[in-house]
């Protein structure tokens, strides 16, 4: 997979952050399913259910991508915002604790950087970013997601299942195996479908 993607980061028939989008969905794809298959190998629950529940949401952004080219300009508009809202979040717990203060300074430097790039590049980082769950349901997968990913994050937090009964968890590896490769599956297929709608180089 990894000579697929080079050749797709390679292509200039479309501008660098339209292909940088896609090529973001494959490095996506690839890592985490490595994630997944190495936490279950590992024998590491955590590992692989947060993979399992990245591969989730990664089905719901290239269901997304692949309605219209409108959508995929629109992931790039979702990359600046996610940047300014860390930035935020990140500068609100520093304030909020003395013990983070130090770090401040490095914020507010990687901010102005942030900013002066959004400048030279006049694209605008405002407005809200598209929240997982609002996605699913719009694309009809409210159920899935709220059942899925509620299942995948007990198995990802410090619970009381994983705290008193440890052991217990072991029959869920092979479910989480199975579910996660199956939405690697049906992403791989979309990002390929959408790929070859576009005359770009597909994945293999």
């Amino acid at each position: 997979m990894k000579p697929a993607i080079l050749r797709l980061n390679a292509d200039t028939s479309r501008p660098p952050w339209f292909t940088n989008v896609l090529v973001g969905f494959a490095v996506e794809l690839r890592r985490s399913f490595h994630e997944l298959h190495t936490g279950v190998s590992d024998h590491i629950l955590g590992r692989a259910a947060l993979a399992c529940r990245n591969l989730l949401e990664i089905r719901y952004w290239t269901m997304y991508a692949a309605k219209s080219e409108d959508n995929i300009w629109r992931l790039r508009k979702e990359a600046l915002i996610d940047m300014r809202d860390m930035l935020d979040k990140f500068t609100t717990a520093c304030q909020a604790n003395p013990e983070l203060a130090p770090a401040l300074p490095s914020i507010q430097q990687g901010r102005a950087w942030f900013e002066e790039q959004c400048r030279q590049t006049a694209e605008c980082a405002d407005g809200p970013y598209i929240r997982v769950s609002n996605l699913a349901q719009e694309l009809g997968l409210a159920d899935e997601h709220r059942t899925m990913s509620s299942f995948l994050s007990k198995l990802l937090h410090p619970t009381g299942f994983s705290i008193c009964l440890p052991g217990a968890e072991d029959f869920t590896y092979q479910q989480v195996y199975s579910v996660g490769c199956w939405y690697f599956n049906d992403c791989f297929e979309r990002v390929n479908e959408l790929l070859r709608r576009l005359n770009l180089p597909v994945l293999e």
